[in-house]
């Protein structure tokens, strides 16, 4: 069985020294001199445990705690500090800056080892625990796409018009979201939470047409301007059921994400959309970005009564819309990976071409 690690770091050899002789015959164990041999040490080497001293030349081990806790590397490492101090004000600095424990010198073995012992048990549970939650997240997620992928299977296999359209608006929409969260100016409102929650929730986006009558959603032929009203409520209908859902679900930001992405993305950039009339950044930002893909995917798509037209026609089309229909930062962002989103669109029509040639095949 492998060793656990422990890095001390302590000014004085004298201290190391006397660690040694306690704890040599359980742990393995790394000396450094100094916060900057430390640093070094870490670079090659992930310990289970710091014994960290106080008061040290050049950056003390307040200074040298902060920099551990910043880290997403070692601020799970429990580290004690090692003092002479015995003064409360001083330990609870120590506290207040993340230390797990304190030993003071000059070191009693027994008390030494057992904090030691303590504090890397403690560790262990809580990597423990985080798996567990972890693995149980996992779970919840799958059900929560299986739940996603089933509704939308359901509204899609009811509408023999738009047959795919779920699933490419989808995979456009995960590909424009990655590319705006990683520019500066959107990373606040696209953090990476939120953004795994809008790919998830993307094909729940017309969802309300589950409610739309048989004799308007499947209709073949261009909608009259009643039955486009008709239509035009499958933005509220969609947003009222992950509404409801919102309330009965562990995760509610999951919920909220698809529950904008439903109603609002028929909305316009200058107010002429609907179902309320919003306008500009009152839109919120993952329905401005699904609006974008979502006239792509049904511009670019073969419908009973049009032929698609060719990428390159419909980016200058949505181009066309901008600042009118379409958030204007967010068209140049999609003209800037137009060349990923026709890849994509090359892979979807080579995927139907082969499904139509296996029907063929079939039929002979």
């Amino acid at each position: 069985m492998n060793k656990k690690i422990i890095l001390i770091v302590d000014d004085v050899q004298f201290n190391h020294r006397t660690a040694n002789m306690v704890l040599q015959d359980t742990y393995e164990l790394y000396n450094a001199l100094s916060a900057e041999e430390a640093f070094n040490i870490l670079e090659k080497v992930r310990p289970d445990l710091i014994l960290l001293d106080v008061v040290m030349p050049v950056m003390d081990g307040y200074e040298m705690i902060k920099i551990l806790k910043k880290s997403s590397q070692f601020k799970s490492i429990p580290v004690i500090f090692l003092t002479a101090e015995t003064k409360a004000e001083s330990e609870v600095e120590g506290f207040n800056c993340g230390i797990a424990d304190y030993i003071t010198k000059p070191f009693t073995p027994i008390v030494m080892k057992k904090r030691v012992e303590n504090q890397i048990a403690l560790a262990e549970y809580e990597r423990s625990l985080e798996a567990k939650v972890e693995e149980k997240v996992e779970e919840i997620e799958s059900m929560y796409d299986l739940m996603t992928v089933s509704f939308a299977g359901l509204v899609e296999s009811r509408d023999g018009v738009t047959g795919g359209h779920l699933k490419n608006t989808s995979l456009y929409f995960n590909l424009f979201i990655h590319h705006l969260m990683q520019l500066p100016e959107y990373a606040d409102e696209l953090p990476e939470n939120l953004v795994k929650r809008a790919c998830r929730s993307a094909p729940l986006h017309d969802v309300g047409k589950i409610a739309i009558e048989d004799a308007v959603l499947r209709k073949e032929a261009s909608l009259s301007k009643e039955e486009f009203e008709k239509m035009k409520m499958h933005s509220i209908i969609g947003g009222d059921i992950i509404a409801f859902i919102k309330e009965r679900i562990p995760d509610r930001e999951f919920a909220e994400v698809a529950e904008k992405i439903a109603r609002y993305h028929h909305e316009k950039w200058n107010g002429s959309g609907y179902p309320d009339g919003v306008k500009g950044e009152d839109i919120p930002l993952v329905a401005r970005i699904m609006s974008i893909v979502d006239v792509y995917d049904a511009l670019t798509s073969k419908r009973p009564y049009k032929e698609p037209f060719s990428h390159e026609r419909a980016v200058e089309m949505i181009t066309e819309k901008s600042g009118t229909d379409f958030d204007p930062d967010l068209v140049k962002e999609f003209v800037r990976i137009q060349d990923k989103v026709k890849n994509c669109l090359d892979v979807k029509e080579q995927m139907i071409t082969d499904q139509q040639y296996f029907m063929v095949q079939k039929e002979k």
